[in-house]
């Protein structure tokens, strides 16, 4: 990371103040070979990425929802602040899972995060492939919005659901031509969930204007963790 982007980044996540947003403590100029380093809030479990590899046995499917909620609730803040993130995954949302009653999921590295100019930023290659929108393949120069988090979000629900890597083993030029195409996205298991499938299929539509906002998906989430909740109760 060139020397702007790090103030860039450090900038935009010391304005922000929510229990689901990473926290930003200082900058030290001591990192490795003298290099500046910001000093965060501690997530003992690191990376959702890595529990969902690691097949967490803490992480249940209640927690699950708990986890996709935290996230979404956090997203919800940052659109609030007219910020867009660019780069949603697993591998940037830090999870503290060992509390008995609760997970606690963040929402971290702004590497790649943009403020918003009139509800719309300058599109572009800006992201992670599987995960990026259409929109942001077209490399037409056109505007985006800030559905293009909504899009990641889907798929970050389908990285949560089964713990896999998004078109893994895909060269990236079929990866890039499936979605621009609207003919590839994520196998989902035949187990899934209806509600779960549902928005995380609305989340990553195609068309920007279909997916839901932030404050929706949470309310989804809330309502799925209610009801998993009633089912847990009638079964014991």
């Amino acid at each position: 990371m060139q020397i702007t982007e790090f103030w860039r980044e450090a900038a935009i996540i010391s304005k922000l103040h929510h229990p689901n947003v990473l926290a930003l403590y200082g900058i030290v100029n001591n990192g490795p070979g003298g290099t500046l380093a910001t000093v965060t809030e501690f997530m003992i479990n690191g990376s959702l990425k890595k529990v969902l590899l690691h097949k967490n046995k803490y992480l249940d499917w209640r927690k699950r929802i708990m986890v996709a909620k935290d996230a979404a609730i956090g997203m919800e803040y940052l659109h609030s602040k007219d910020i867009v993130h660019f780069d949603l995954k697993c591998d940037n949302l830090l999870v503290n899972i060992k509390d008995p009653s609760r997970p606690i999921c963040k929402v971290a590295d702004f590497g790649l995060s943009k403020m918003k100019q009139a509800t719309l930023v300058s599109g572009g290659m800006r992201g992670t492939l599987p995960w990026m929108a259409p929109e942001l393949l077209t490399m037409s120069g056109t505007k985006v919005s800030e559905k293009i988090d909504v899009y990641s979000f889907g798929i970050v629900m389908w990285e949560i659901l089964t713990g896999e890597d998004p078109y893994d083993g895909m060269h990236y030029g079929g990866v890039i031509g499936g979605i621009l195409s609207n003919t590839l996205r994520p196998l989902v298991p035949t187990s899934c969930n209806l509600e779960w499938r549902k928005l995380m299929e609305q989340c990553w539509s195609t068309e920007p204007e279909r997916r839901p906002s932030f404050a929706e998906v949470a309310t989804r989430l809330r309502s799925m963790l209610e009801a998993s909740q009633s089912v847990t109760l009638r079964v014991n």
